[in-house]
């Protein structure tokens, strides 16, 4: 982790009204390998959800997860500069289905496995 103190006036634009994209990996009862990783046989549901902020949409992926599943949150962006399709910005973890491309990838699915049936952000 790495942070460095900044000048809060060098952004250009705010946005009141998040869109989240939530991912729930359920195993549907089966178990991967001895070494405890999920493997193949994920069922994955995908919602998005408005009208929160992220503490609200983790405690929700926390409790749709349970203790066997994992879950991941994206910011949902649309129409930036760079990019004129709708793209995904990972807060919490990564498609647990994808395949890991470098260090970080890998990591996040580690921490990911790492936080399944704990909880993260206390539920009220």
């Amino acid at each position: 982790m790495k942070i460095e103190r900044v000048d809060e006036r060098d952004s250009g634009w705010e946005d009141h009204t998040p869109r989240f994209r939530v991912y729930v990996f359920d195993e549907s009862g089966q178990r991967g390998e001895q070494d405890g990783t999920l493997g193949q046989g994920y069922a994955t549901s995908t919602w998005d959800v408005t009208g929160a902020d992220l503490i609200d949409v983790i405690r929700w992926a926390q409790d749709r997860a349970g203790d066997r599943g994992l879950y991941s949150v994206a910011l949902v962006a649309d129409g930036y500069e760079t990019h004129a399709r709708r793209g995904l910005v990972w807060l919490v973890g990564m498609d647990y289905q994808d395949t890991p491309v470098d260090e970080r990838s890998r990591e996040a699915q580690e921490h990911m496995l790492g936080r399944r049936g704990h909880l993260v952000v206390a539920r009220e």
